[in-house]
């Protein structure tokens, strides 16, 4: 078996919400750096600076998918993050991922993940829109070698610890407004809202002022109730003292787990946050098993939250969970905004993990999502998202719905 054909299909369709959340909470609307007041809005006296966090997002939603193909005619369906600059993904994967991969054996899997890491190792791309483009790419090849031997993903991950996976809401905007503003009682809605669906926890964005954050999180709580676990995202927008100082009244409010408090290059600052507090620390700012050995080795993290679009694919996610379970650390697949073969491939590995805490599963209105499957995959069954069974993902992309959602300018 040989691969005959690499193609990257960046897609797009808007945002039924208008903005989405991750943006609405940390991104700055419009403008750039040099535009009058991009940060007017923000403290400017914080540590970190807030122009060092804001993150980028499209307007609308964007991905970028990979179809593979083989000389006997399998075709393999894969996804590569792209929340911003779709065509980014798809060039990496053209002008340089395609020679490496034409003619060679799909079920050589690892090996070709070490080529295509290899292919930019000497100019230090651990991370970003190669790791990206490589996510797409070998999402498709377990694709193809479960299509190949009739198995779904998860058996060829080494079996299915569970048949359907827990998954929490991730998109509650986080807000400074106080109650009774429309930015608050925006927010208490869409908390709601994921508890009238099912859900049984849900995650919301703080990160904008500490005082404001924790009067949030403690009205969510009291909106919800305490059967409902609730999560939280700082985004990497506080200091050490902040984190731990915002973590101990979080904890007094039965928060679950306490996400990105700090940067991602502060793997220092992770472990003093993490010693010092009984809430557990998590971080979805991690790239690939080897950052995530640097918070391991430093007791930094007690969740370990890879995306598998954006990590190196399904092969680097069943890696860090190897890792993260010797050290005794918690799985949590990171699913925020994407297509459904970013949420079935998360879960297939979910089901193969046997440190799995949860998943996340972002609930928002998505056009990308089983509206690009011949059948719909993303159902929830009380609150649990069930694996599919089928050969590879175990589920059928439906290409003219695809190329009928690509980006061509």
């Amino acid at each position: 078996m040989r691969i005959v054909d690499v193609e990257a299909i960046p897609i797009s369709a808007p945002n039924p919400a208008g903005t989405y959340w991750g943006k609405a909470s940390w991104g700055v609307e419009g403008g750039s750096v040099g535009a009058p007041d991009p940060l007017a809005h923000w403290n400017l006296t914080k540590v970190p600076h807030p122009a060092r966090m804001r993150p980028s997002y499209a307007q609308g939603i964007d991905t970028c998918l990979v179809r593979i193909e083989t000389d006997d005619g399998l075709v393999g369906w894969g996804e590569a993050k792209a929340p911003v600059a779709p065509r980014a993904a798809q060039v990496i994967v053209h002008d340089l991922l395609r020679e490496l991969l034409i003619g060679a054996d799909p079920r050589n899997v690892e090996v070709i993940w070490e080529t295509m890491y290899a292919s930019m190792r000497l100019r230090g791309h651990e991370g970003g829109f190669l790791l990206e483009a490589m996510s797409g790419v070998d999402i498709a090849l377990w694709d193809i070698v479960g299509k190949a031997t009739g198995e779904p993903v998860h058996r060829l991950l080494g079996g299915a610890y569970r048949d359907e996976v827990l998954v929490y809401a991730s998109g509650v905007p986080a807000t400074k407004a106080a109650r009774g503003g429309a930015d608050h009682d925006r927010m208490l809605a869409g908390a709601r809202s994921a508890v009238e669906r099912g859900f049984r926890g849900l995650k919301m964005a703080i990160g904008l002022d500490p005082d404001a954050d924790i009067a949030s999180v403690a009205a969510v709580r009291e909106g919800v109730g305490p059967d409902v676990r609730v999560f939280v995202d700082a985004a990497g927008n506080y200091d050490v003292g902040t984190a731990g100082r915002v973590g101990r009244e979080l904890e007094g409010l039965g928060v679950g787990f306490l996400e990105a408090p700090l940067p991602p290059e502060f793997v220092e600052g992770y472990a003093q946050v993490a010693h010092a507090l009984e809430l557990p620390v998590a971080n979805d700012l991690i790239y690939n098993r080897f950052q995530v050995l640097r918070f391991l080795r430093a007791g930094a993290l007690d969740i370990v939250q890879p995306d598998v679009c954006r990590a190196g694919g399904i092969t680097e996610l069943k890696r860090i969970a190897v890792l993260t379970d010797a050290f005794g650390v918690a799985f949590t697949p990171h699913v925020s905004i994407g297509s459904a073969i970013h949420f079935i491939a998360s879960a297939h590995c979910a089901a193969a993990a046997p440190n799995l805490h949860q998943m996340e599963y972002w609930f928002g209105q998505n056009p990308l999502g089983d509206a690009i499957l011949k059948e719909p995959a993303l159902g929830l069954v009380d609150g649990h998202l069930p694996v599919p069974q089928g050969p590879g993902l175990g589920i059928e992309v439906d290409e003219e719905k695809v190329r009928a959602l690509a980006v061509t300018a």
